[in-house]
């Protein structure tokens, strides 16, 4: 394998629509481009996410698609890894577009800094068209009772915080800790940062590095990727409790609440009427949330903002019950 300093993993599955935008953000990085092994390790897209890539491909050497048969993140990761063995991984997504300075910060900060097991950015939400709906999904990622609670979504400070979205690993580091679960179809950063923390590692957030990241475009796109999260919560449970967050659990005790006060109305009736209220106190809540978001984005998305909290809070908190039941 050729020396490079800096391998980039780029899972994908069916990006057609933004794997050029993100490819075109990695080439204008301020970091030496010829240092960089480029790798989209794509999951078998069925789009034109592959003939992209190849284009990509015959203009520089140093981007190559390789295939990862077991179509999720984790192993797309795992086969980055064995594939390069530049000293350090920085892990992109496809779904962003990275600041030119992304990969050179990422890579000082770890240079400098031997206690960081992983450097990683802020996002800057944005929705992928001018639709209400897709904007109120982009609003919502950046509310903190949406599901902007971890502060690479709000955080204006840099940090050592518990996670990092698309970050920058020492191969010393994976190679003490080993590489990514390859049963986990989703939480595999939770867990792998939570293995990082207890080798004796610091998570490091610096709001320079930073990547757009363009929010999914309606309810029914939210709400699957919610339920998947939500999910992939419940089994981490099991799997690594340290790996998961109070932050995390508030929507399985909505859900949980009102499933057993619904359930017990049938026996006390009383009981409806404390769900009713639980419900309306949440629409209350979730209005002055609107409200202090509609200030600073626009009044046109009140209508829709604590719907969409709603939706999303409860595909989350189901997806929560549905893993710690499953175990899968």
């Amino acid at each position: 394998m050729t020396q490079y300093k800096v391998a980039v993993v780029i899972p994908t599955l069916n990006e057609e629509r933004f794997i050029a935008g993100c490819l075109d953000s990695v080439i204008r990085q301020t970091y030496p481009f010829d240092q960089m092994d480029i790798m989209v390790v794509d999951g078998g897209s069925g789009d034109r996410t592959r003939e992209i890539v190849a284009e990509f491909g015959r203009q520089y050497d140093n981007i190559r698609l390789l295939d990862n048969p077991g179509r999720i993140q984790s192993i797309a990761f795992n086969i980055g890894y064995d594939n390069s063995d530049a000293p350090y991984l920085v892990r992109l997504d496809a779904h962003a577009i990275y600041s030119d300075r992304y990969i050179e910060l990422c890579v000082k900060h770890l240079t400098d800094h031997p206690e960081f097991g992983n450097v990683g950015g802020i996002w800057n939400i944005q929705s992928q068209s001018p639709h209400i709906i897709a904007e109120s999904n982009a609003i919502l990622n950046q509310v903190s009772f949406g599901i902007g609670g971890a502060a690479f979504r709000v955080s204006k400070d840099a940090a050592c915080v518990d996670t990092v979205p698309f970050g920058a690993f020492p191969r010393t580091v994976i190679e003490q800790i080993g590489g990514m679960r390859e049963d986990l179809p989703r939480g595999e950063d939770n867990e792998y940062n939570s293995r990082i923390r207890k080798a004796g590692y610091k998570i490091f957030l610096d709001p320079q590095i930073e990547c757009t990241y363009y929010a999914r475009g309606t309810v029914g796109e939210s709400a699957k990727q919610m339920y998947a999260n939500g999910k992939s919560i419940g089994r981490l449970l099991y799997i690594d409790s340290a790996s998961v967050g109070l932050r995390h659990l508030i929507p399985l005790c909505f859900v949980s609440s009102l499933l057993f006060l619904f359930a017990t109305g049938f026996i006390w009736p009383l009981m409806w009427w404390l769900a009713g209220g639980i419900l309306l106190l949440y629409f209350a809540v979730a209005v002055i949330a609107a409200v202090h978001a509609c200030v600073k984005f626009g009044f046109k998305h009140l209508l829709v903002l604590p719907w969409l909290f709603f939706v999303i809070h409860i595909s989350y908190g189901i997806g929560t019950l549905v893993g710690i039941i499953r175990r899968k």
